[in-house]
């Protein structure tokens, strides 16, 4: 695990927020994207979308906060995407069958137009 902090990008288009973050998400890292969504789930954009094609690896510990902030989003009525995942977070989603409860896209510009 990296002593690193884990980098965030985060863009607004209208009511829709954009995450980018970059790096592996381990233990260490979850807690880090967990304290980074709070604020923005508290806001409840209309729209959140997380951009993972920088992110080549992702334990179960970035998959709980991941699937934490989609039933956030839930619970307000707003909609929670994934876009652009990488080889590895692809592989780790089908596995785990996370799949069928994510809305996927294959790019940035197909999520921010769902």
């Amino acid at each position: 695990m990296s002593n690193q902090l884990l980098q965030i990008d985060i863009e607004t288009f209208g009511e829709t927020t954009l995450i980018t973050p970059l790096g592996d998400i381990d233990l260490s890292k979850s807690t880090e994207l967990r304290a980074f969504l709070q604020p923005i789930l508290k806001e409840q954009p209309d729209k959140i979308v997380i951009d993972l094609h920088a992110v080549p690896y992702m334990d179960s510990s970035g998959l709980a906060t991941l699937i934490e902030a989609l039933q956030i989003s839930r619970q307000h009525g707003k909609a929670f995407l994934l876009c652009n995942l990488s080889e590895g977070v692809q592989s780790i989603i089908a596995l785990s069958r996370l799949d069928q409860i994510f809305q996927i896209t294959e790019s940035k510009e197909e999520a921010l137009a769902a």
